[in-house]
């Protein structure tokens, strides 16, 4: 059963985004990259503030979030290894309109800005790959919305620990390190209702916790609790 979740429902999928390039597009492309080295709760763009270039995640974790009117702020997206983030905001000619920290420890490449736009206006693959990627990710933007609107705290809770065992498999298969704020944050509720569900799904034997680290024992159970459809 857990084979049949979704999971490419809910991430952006955009590795491949600078793939195929000619040799000349490639050079022309990273002559001026950077390989820059974030420690967890780092902050590598914000809201707000005019895009620089984009980034690629070598290593680690990246959450995208935005902030709210009240002091918090929402996780939409936790970016992994080959993701890139902030091309959005360049290629719309606005300020970044979320914000990107680094979840664990990253190691990330940057491209500058003029870099990135000369080799978008000179190949035409990239460009098809870039309207493919935006495509799909507004697709997955409109699933997350569909998460909140329509599932239960329980079924949410369900949903993201299953997008989250796939996003953290690299490290370690069903092992998720994550603080609860965050994960709560990535639900859409308070600490104090994440905390309680946290608790009734270790009772029912689908997850165990040590520390901030989730291990999940029974994925099929929480397709099951998802709910998803």
């Amino acid at each position: 059963m857990y084979n049949n979740f979704p999971y490419e429902k809910y991430n952006f999928n955009n590795q491949d985004l600078l793939s195929g390039l000619t040799v000349s597009e490639r050079k022309m492309l990273t002559k001026n990259k950077e390989i820059l080295h974030f420690k967890a709760g780092t902050e590598i763009f914000i809201e707000g503030t005019e895009p620089k270039g984009i980034y690629r995640v070598l290593s680690g974790k990246v959450k995208k979030y935005t902030a709210t009117n009240f002091g918090t702020y929402h996780i939409f997206y936790i970016c992994g290894e080959n993701e890139y983030l902030g091309y959005h905001a360049i290629l719309s000619e606005e300020e970044y309109s979320d914000s990107a920290i680094a979840l664990l420890d990253c190691k990330v490449e940057f491209i500058p800005k003029n870099d990135f736009l000369i080799v978008v206006g000179k190949s035409h693959k990239l460009l098809q790959r870039i309207l493919k990627n935006l495509s799909h990710e507004f697709g997955v933007f409109i699933n997350a919305t569909k998460i909140l609107a329509r599932y239960t705290v329980r079924e949410r809770t369900a949903i993201n620990l299953l997008i989250l065992k796939e996003k953290f498999s690299s490290e370690a298969e069903g092992v998720i390190e994550i603080n609860r704020e965050d994960l709560a944050s990535m639900v859409g509720t308070a600490k104090e209702s994440l905390v309680r569900m946290l608790r009734d799904f270790k009772e029912e034997k689908l997850i165990y916790t040590k520390g901030r680290i989730i291990y999940i024992k029974d994925a099929e159970g929480l397709v099951r609790v998802s709910n998803i459809r």
